[in-house]
C-alpha cells in the first residue's frame, strides 16, 4: 500500500476504508458490530472509532481465524451474521440489504455477494456446479488454470447462519498455498454437507472493489470523486 497506516485505516473519499465498511453493514441493518483486529490494533481502532465492539485476533492465521475470533463475542447467538472484510470502501447499503433478504427468504445456511470482473486478478474465483449452485470458492493462489478463467469473483461480503458457522469454522484447516485459515473455505464445506449456498451479485462491480496495493487505492479514490461508488 506504501501508507504509513494500516491498510483499514487507510482513507477513501476522507474516510477510513474500515469505517466505510462498518457504515454500510450498519445502514444494510446490522444491530451489533464486531471488529477483529490484530495488526496495529490501536491504529485500526482509532481509524473505526465508538459504537462498535472489538476482539482481538493475537495471531494472523487467516480470514477464517479472524471470524472464529468473533464467536467469543456472541455466544448464544442464533440468526444471521454478516461477515465483511474491512477493505471494501465502495461497498454499498443496498448491496447489504439485498444480501441478507436473499439469505433469509431462501432459508440459506450461507450467502455471498459476487461479481463479474473482467480481470479477476488475484481475486477468489467462485465455483458453480451442473445447476449453477455455488459449490465452493477458490483463491487464486491456489486455482488451477480452468479456474482462474472464471469471471466471477467473490467479494468478501457474506451472510452466514450461527452458530452452524462457527461450528464449520471450527473445522478449518491450513493446507493451502498460504499455510491460512480461509473462511472461502466454508463456503464450500457447507454445499459439500448439502446446505442451501445463495450469491447476489453486486448491482455495480465496481462497489465490491478490494484495495490491497496503491493502484487499487487510486482507483478507489477516483470512483469515489466521480459518484460510481453509491
Amino acid at each position: 500500500m506504501k501508507a504509513r497506516e494500516p491498510k483499514a485505516a487507510v482513507r477513501v473519499g476522507g474516510r477510513p476504508m474500515a469505517a466505510r465498511v462498518v457504515d454500510a453493514l450498519r445502514g444494510g441493518g446490522a444491530s451489533r458490530i464486531i471488529a477483529v483486529v490484530g495488526h496495529r490494533a490501536a491504529d485500526v481502532r482509532a481509524a473505526i472509532g465508538d459504537g462498535v465492539e472489538y476482539v482481538i485476533q493475537d495471531e494472523q492465521l487467516g480470514t477464517g481465524h479472524a471470524a472464529r475470533c468473533a464467536e467469543q463475542a456472541l455466544p448464544g447467538w442464533e440468526g444471521p451474521l454478516l461477515i465483511a472484510y474491512a477493505d471494501i470502501p465502495l461497498l454499498g447499503t443496498r448491496d447489504i440489504i439485498a444480501l441478507v433478504d436473499r439469505h433469509v427468504r431462501a432459508g440459506a445456511a450461507a450467502t455471498l455477494l459476487t461479481a463479474m470482473f473482467d480481470d479477476p486478478r488475484k481475486l477468489g474465483r467462485i465455483i458453480r456446479g451442473e445447476n449453477g449452485r455455488v459449490t465452493g470458492i477458490v483463491e487464486a493462489r491456489d486455482a488451477t488454470p480452468e479456474q482462474l478463467s472464471i469471471k466471477e469473483i467473490n467479494v468478501g461480503v457474506y451472510c452466514f447462519r450461527a452458530p452452524l458457522v462457527f461450528e464449520v469454522l471450527q473445522g478449518l484447516t491450513a493446507d493451502n498455498a498460504q499455510g491460512q485459515y480461509y473462511l472461502t473455505d466454508a463456503i464450500g464445506i457447507l454445499a459439500a454437507r448439502g446446505e442451501r449456498v445463495e450469491a447476489v451479485a453486486l448491482r455495480s462491480a465496481r462497489n465490491g472493489m478490494g484495495v490491497d496495493t496503491a493502484e487499487d487505492l487510486a482507483q478507489a479514490q477516483r470512483i469515489w470523486q466521480v459518484g460510481e461508488a453509491l
